[in-house]
């Protein structure tokens, strides 16, 4: 029996207890801890199109230029996915106000690649705002119209 035990041990030395792997199958568990911050800029006016008729009268939002750029900031700042993309640069942001006075569709210049995502966000921001405009009007008559708005955003990363 002492023998068995023996030679049952001296079989097991044998066997290795770690196996090799190669470098290419090490992997780290450390993980990047970054925080990534959109901001943006509203400074720029904003911008009419020009309307051909005799006695033009621009669509204006509820609380003027001042309350318009105040509502947007704060519903960016709600919608804009920070994880998603990056954004850097001056965009215009050019909103369509329908006869009735209500945000039609809006259209973000330049288009960038994987631009659909920033603007899905801008478009839940623009839903959100419940915005009423009052709509432009040539000759007495309510008229379609585009507003231009400039936005400067920079994608900025911190660690953490």
């Amino acid at each position: 029996m002492k023998k068995l035990i023996f030679i049952l041990m001296f079989a097991f030395d044998l066997v290795p207890a770690q196996t090799l792997i190669e470098d290419s199958e090490i992997s780290e568990n450390s993980e990047e801890f970054v925080r990534v911050a959109i901001s943006y800029e509203l400074d720029y006016p904003t911008e009419y199109y020009r309307l051909k008729c005799g006695s033009p009268v621009y669509a204006r939002f509820t609380g003027g230029e001042g309350a318009f750029k105040e509502i947007i900031s704060k519903q960016m700042k709600g919608f804009l996915d920070t994880g998603l993309y990056t954004v850097n640069g001056t965009f215009e942001l050019i909103l369509y106000i329908g006869k009735n006075g209500s945000l039609q569709r809006f259209q973000l210049k330049p288009e960038v690649p994987n631009g659909h995502l920033l603007e899905r966000d801008l478009e839940l921001a623009l839903r959100n705002m419940n915005s009423s405009w009052t709509p432009a009007s040539c000759n007495g008559m309510p008229v379609d119209s585009r507003i231009r708005q400039k936005i400067n955003f920079r994608t900025d990363s911190f660690d953490l």
